[in-house]
C-alpha cells in the first residue's frame, strides 16, 4: 500500500493559504493597517497549525476552538480596518483564507468547530453587508471548500475505521498462523519422541521369529498406550501424571488421557496444581478404567472419572 505523509500532503494547501493574502500585503500603506496586520498574523498561524502541526489526523480540540475564534476575529478585524480607511470591501483573501483553515479543521475530524466557524463567517458578512454579502467576496466558493472538507472528513474517518479493522484481522490471522505452526511443530516433536520410544520394541518384534511371550506382549501394550498418551495427552502428561498413569497401568487399569485444550490458558504452575489434585483423587483406584480429560469451553478445566465394570456408580468422578 502506498502512503503519503500528512505533512507532505499539506504543503500545497499551505502554499495556497500563504499566497491568498499576498495581494493585501502589497497594497501601499499596509504597514499602517494595524488591525489587518493582526488579522493576517492570526490567519497565518491558524493555517499553519491546521495544516502542518500536530501528529495524526485528529486536530486537538484546543486548536479547533482556536480556529473557531479566528474565524470570528479575522473578518471583524479586517472589516473594522477597511471601514476606518473608508473602504467598504472586505478583501477576497479574508473569506477564502478563513475557508482554508476551516476546511482543514473539518478534514481533521473537528466538524462542529468548522461548521460553527462557517456560520459565524456568513453571519458577519450578512450583518455588515446585508444579503449582498452572500454573493460577494467569494463566499460561495468558501462554502464549497468547507462542505467538501466535511465530505473528505467522513471518507477519511471511514477509511481509518476500515484500516483499523483490517489491521485487527491481519493480527488475528498472523496469530492463528503462528498457533497452527507452533501446534504443527509440537506434533512433529511429539511424533519424534513417540517414534524414538517405540522403534526399539518394534525392532525386537520385527526380528522375532517366535510367538511373542507374555512379557513382550505386555511391553507392546504399554508402548501402544504410551503412544496414544503422547499423541492425545499433550499438556496433561507432566512427569507426575505420567508416573501415575504408569502406576495404574501396572495394576491392570485401563487409562485414557485426552487433552482437548481445556488447560491451555493456565500457567504451568496452575496446571501442575490441578493435575496434582487429580492424582490425589486416583490413589485408591486399582482396577477398571480411568479417563482423564480436559474439555475446552467448559466452566471446569479437568475431569477425572474412574469406573469398574459391573458397578453403575463411578469410583471417582471429579471436576476441577
Amino acid at each position: 500500500m502506498i502512503t503519503i505523509s500528512r505533512a507532505i500532503a499539506s504543503i500545497i494547501p499551505f502554499v495556497y493559504a500563504v499566497y491568498l493574502p499576498i495581494q493585501s500585503a502589497l497594497v501601499p500603506g499596509f504597514s499602517t493597517r494595524y488591525l489587518e496586520m493582526i488579522a493576517l498574523a492570526i490567519y497565518l498561524y491558524s493555517a499553519f497549525a491546521s495544516l502542518l502541526l500536530f501528529r495524526g489526523l485528529d486536530l486537538p480540540k484546543a486548536q479547533a476552538y482556536s480556529n473557531l475564534l479566528a474565524a470570528v476575529l479575522i473578518p471583524a478585524l479586517v472589516i473594522a480596518q477597511r471601514f476606518a480607511s473608508n473602504n467598504q470591501g472586505i478583501g477576497g483573501w479574508v473569506v477564502m483564507g478563513t475557508a482554508v483553515f476551516l476546511t482543514a479543521t473539518a478534514v481533521r475530524q473537528r466538524v462542529f468547530q468548522a461548521l460553527l466557524g462557517l456560520v459565524f463567517l456568513i453571519a458577519t458578512l450578512i450583518l455588515v453587508y446585508g444579503l449582498q454579502g452572500l454573493t460577494s467576496a467569494g463566499l460561495a466558493g468558501a462554502c464549497v471548500f468547507v462542505f467538501a472538507g466535511l465530505g473528505v472528513s467522513k471518507g477519511m474517518a471511514r477509511t481509518i475505521r476500515d484500516t483499523e479493522k483490517f489491521k485487527v484481522i491481519e493480527v488475528q490471522s498472523l496469530s492463528n498462523i503462528a498457533k497452527l505452526k507452533a501446534a504443527d511443530e509440537e506434533r512433529q516433536a511429539r511424533l519424534g519422541q513417540v517414534l524414538g520410544s517405540a522403534v526399539p520394541l518394534l525392532s525386537v518384534i520385527a526380528q522375532s521369529e517366535q510367538p511373542l511371550d507374555p512379557e513382550l506382549k505386555q511391553s507392546a501394550k504399554l508402548v501402544e498406550a504410551t503412544l496414544r498418551d503422547r499423541l492425545r495427552g499433550r499438556d496433561l502428561l507432566t512427569p507426575a501424571m505420567s508416573a501415575e498413569v504408569q502406576r495404574l497401568r501396572s495394576l491392570g487399569v485401563e487409562v485414557v488421557v485426552l487433552d482437548e485444550g481445556g488447560t491451555e490458558e493456565l500457567t504451568s504452575s496452575a496446571r501442575a496444581e490441578l493435575l496434582s489434585k487429580a492424582i490425589d483423587a486416583l490413589q485408591d483406584v486399582s482396577e477398571g478404567r480411568v479417563t482423564i480429560r480436559s474439555p475446552k469451553g467448559e466452566d471446569f478445566k479437568l475431569t477425572v472419572v474412574a469406573t469398574v465394570s459391573g458397578q453403575a456408580k463411578p469410583m471417582v468422578s471429579v471436576r476441577l
